[in-house]
């Protein structure tokens, strides 16, 4: 089977005063908003973890 690297992933992103963790998974999108960033980097290792992901530094 062909993997393609989009199939899963970790993103973060910060809109106004919001933090936003992205988890695609086999191709299916989850959103979840925190208040502060510590939190949605937290979580966002946390999925790293769980789905065999590197963590990356940004």
């Amino acid at each position: 089977m062909n993997e393609r690297p989009w199939k899963t992933s970790v993103e973060t992103e910060e809109l106004g005063n919001r933090h936003y963790v992205r988890v695609i998974e086999d191709g299916t999108v989850s959103i979840k908003g925190f208040r502060s960033q510590a939190d949605a980097k937290a979580f966002a290792q946390g999925e790293q973890a769980r789905l065999g992901q590197a963590s990356r530094k940004d």
